[in-house]
């Protein structure tokens, strides 16, 4: 679940505006008011709150989609946010992967956003270093250390980060900065505009300019943050040395963290659904997956309709492969692309067909 409170430009926190909000363009920030979702909820019953979320209308007109997000930074900053941005999705919003885009959307709408900060992990754990100041829950409620998700779960959740990273977008929540699940009713949302509703979770974003596809263009700072509590999930924001500048404090240092999740050794095939916006990454994105491991297949999909579950690979499937990357010991890696969807420069780069 997500939280607001009032905050200046620029800090780890999220502003609500009033109805009356001025425009970002005068360098003035809204008015706001405290609100937190428990304290608002009240006495108020799941059942009851989820009478008045319905009764609220949705915004009118069209849901402005989000830019494909563009992530320029080193592979450790790359990896840092991937696993900030799953951890988010799987602890927000389950394990189902819509969710999970849904939720990521929503943080990667704040990196590009003035008010938040400009890294995707300062977004996640924003506050997180206060008992009731996080903006996301998870990260200041326990659930870190209470409960892990399974190792298959993780790798979805990982996989669904990098996409949206990659350039994957999720068009039904737009340019939402805000969410929260159906059975509270906080009162932030009564200044915001309702988007959408993705299963239990409410979309919502801030009117006027200050919501307008004219306030996104924050450019994403890289840096990303080392989150030590994230070290039980993530080994590239383990370790005792300081993180970069901006590091939050360990979180939670009481609590004995469980065995890292790490990539096997052994052979491994892993079947993909690849943004089709971003067919130079591909290769990339194989690399990581593929990290750790001795014998690897990799293969994409850029139709999800068509991306196989399992092996053996149905025709349908076989015949709809956007990208193979293969790696063998004794041999270099190899990386091919289907070429009628993506045309390359070198015929050696070309799955052929039924291969």
């Amino acid at each position: 679940m997500m939280r607001s409170a009032a905050v200046l430009l620029g800090a780890m926190m999220a502003w609500v505006p009033t109805d009356h909000a001025p425009g970002l363009g005068n360098n003035r920030l809204p008015r706001t008011v405290m609100a937190q979702d428990t304290a608002d909820n009240g006495a108020i019953g799941p059942a009851l709150a989820r009478t008045i979320n319905a009764a609220a209308p949705l915004a009118q007109g069209l849901v402005v989609a989000a830019q494909p997000f563009r992530f320029v930074a080193s592979p450790d900053d790359r990896a840092r946010a991937a696993d900030c941005l799953a951890a988010a999705g799987y602890y927000e919003a389950g394990p189902e992967a819509a969710d999970q885009r849904a939720v990521a959307q929503v943080v990667l709408n704040r990196v590009r956003h003035a008010a938040f900060p400009a890294t995707v992990c300062g977004v996640v754990f924003a506050g997180s270093e206060r008992a009731t100041g996080c903006q996301f829950t998870f990260t200041c409620d326990g659930s870190l250390a209470r409960r892990a998700p399974s190792a298959q779960d993780w790798r979805r959740a990982r996989e669904t980060a990098m996409e949206m990273l990659l350039g994957r977008v999720e068009t039904g929540v737009g340019l939402a900065t805000h969410y929260h699940t159906d059975w509270v009713t906080p009162s932030w949302d009564r200044a915001m505009d309702k988007l959408a509703m993705v299963n239990s979770h409410l979309f919502f974003r801030w009117r006027g300019a200050v919501g307008s596809p004219a306030a996104f263009v924050q450019r994403y700072m890289g840096e990303e943050p080392r989150i030590p509590v994230m070290s039980r999930l993530s080994t590239v924001h383990g370790g005792d040395a300081p993180g970069p500048k901006g590091a939050l404090p360990m979180m939670l240092r009481e609590n004995p963290a469980p065995p890292r999740l790490v990539p096997s050794t052994e052979v491994g095939v892993i079947l993909a659904t690849l943004p089709a916006t971003s067919p130079e990454a591909f290769r990339d994105l194989a690399e990581k997956r593929c990290a750790g491991l001795e014998e690897c297949r990799f293969i994409g999909w850029t139709d999800p309709s068509r991306k196989a579950g399992a092996l053996p690979l149905p025709g349908a499937s076989v015949d709809a492969i956007s990208f193979t990357f293969v790696r063998r010991p004794g041999t270099p890696d190899r990386a091919l692309w289907n070429c009628e969807e993506f045309g390359r420069s070198m015929s050696g780069q070309c799955l052929l067909r039924g291969s």
